[in-house]
């Protein structure tokens, strides 16, 4: 499966036409583009089939399917995992929807961060993650991965039918039996700090039987809303990757700035550091304010058009960045340092020579590193504008399955 966003949602012309939009400037029409593809239809979903080796992901994926494990095109079963990568099934019952069938997560060797990287985890959708007779570690873990990454799943207590015949044999009322199951999986999730999500007691091989009904139609049903939670999670990244052409135009002119600050630095006056570091700063930051600033007449067509005030959107675009106040922590030594040495530079205590050169260099680090966190703050402004007109309730459907079929 592609790393890259884009190409799921636009073909190979309409992402060289987006990337060049941006350059030129025109944010809007970019924005409202990307928004406009959330109502197609033609986009593929793509949900993981998930758990440890035998839980009988295959099985339940040929079963979705309406194929038996012997047929052309069928999921090998057996017990065995017979590719350490993902393989993709289309689900004929849903148009643009791909199961796929993930190698176990206990079978491949790995610790659990080298198989997520393996199966490539966050690619998915939407999961769904098959347990048989107990609620296991790594269901604890994987469910905790998706949590993180804001999307949905379901959970699918595999093989009921031999709890059932068990039960039987032990005299055991079924329907208590079954209570009892659910309220362990909750609790398990609950244990390990996770949302409880729908929880489906199946058997693999019955589709009318137990809750394989029940999955089939929630799934249905969940679709358009897992749709949406895709598209918008998928929004930071497909902005990211708009952007990256005029990125890299910006980030040559941030360089020669900063090579432009320290070149200045080397000439003979102790009060050069701080001058060309501030002068250099100042000029860069302005510039990069006008080649991706958001005009208040563009964000006028942008509330027009989508029944939102400007206040609002603008209050989306400063939504702080989490990594800022740790940014700010080298910025203010190394303007301690220019000044330092600006300091030192008027009352001659060092050698010239020595103060020009650690002015200079302070000096274009400064530079630098205040303009690229310019930079990368004025483009997720845009990547905030950009999401913040997407619904952001996706979670929620989910959790009101699991109580209706709890």
């Amino acid at each position: 499966m592609a790393q890259s966003v884009l190409p799921k949602y636009f073909s190979d012309t309409e992402t060289r036409s987006l990337q060049t939009g941006y350059s030129n400037g025109d944010v809007v029409s970019v924005i409202l583009r990307i928004k406009r593809v959330e109502d197609s239809g033609n986009v593929l979903i793509n949900i993981a089939v998930l758990g440890d080796g035998g839980a009988g992901k295959s099985t339940f994926i040929n079963t979705m399917r309406g194929v038996r494990s012997g047929d052309q095109g069928a999921a090998p079963v057996g017990g065995y995992e017979a590719s350490v990568n993902p393989v993709g099934y289309p689900y004929p019952s849903l148009p643009n929807v791909q199961l796929w069938d993930l190698p176990g997560s206990n079978s491949l060797g790995f610790e659990m961060s080298r198989y997520l990287k393996q199966v490539q985890f966050e690619s998915y959708d939407f999961y769904i993650i098959v347990s048989q007779s107990r609620f296991r570690e790594s269901d604890g873990e994987l469910s905790k991965k998706i949590q993180q990454q804001g999307k949905g799943f379901y959970y699918i207590r595999s093989k009921i039918d031999n709890d059932a015949y068990s039960m039987q044999m032990q005299g055991t009322d079924f329907g208590e039996g079954q209570r009892q199951i659910r309220q362990d999986c909750l609790d398990n999730f609950h244990r390990v700090s996770v949302e409880p999500p729908a929880i489906f007691l199946i058997s693999g091989l019955e589709v009318t039987g137990y809750d394989f009904p029940k999955l089939q139609s929630a799934l249905a049903s969940d679709l358009p809303k897992i749709k949406s939670t895709a598209y918008r999670l998928a929004i930071p990244r497909m902005m990211q990757e708009i952007q990256r052409p005029r990125r890299q135009i910006l980030m040559w002119c941030i360089i020669l700035w900063a090579f432009l600050s320290g070149a200045l630095g080397v000439l003979r006056l102790p009060t050069l550091p701080l001058l060309t570091a501030t002068l250099c700063t100042v000029s860069g930051w302005i510039y990069l304010r006008r080649q991706l600033g958001v005009s208040e007449r563009e964000l006028g067509i942008l509330s027009g058009a989508v029944a939102k005030p400007v206040s609002l959107l603008k209050a989306d675009m400063d939504r702080p960045s989490p990594h800022k106040l740790q940014l700010l922590v080298p910025k203010a030594l190394l303007l301690v340092v220019i000044v330092a040495f600006t300091v030192v530079g008027l009352t001659g205590t060092f050698p010239p020579v020595l103060l020009i050169v650690c002015g200079a260099v302070s000096s274009l680090a400064f530079t630098l590193l205040v303009l690229m966190c310019s930079l990368d703050d004025r483009l997720r402004s845009v990547q905030n504008l950009a999401g913040a007109l997407f619904d952001e309730t996706g979670v929620t459907v989910y959790r009101s399955v699991a109580v209706s079929t709890a």
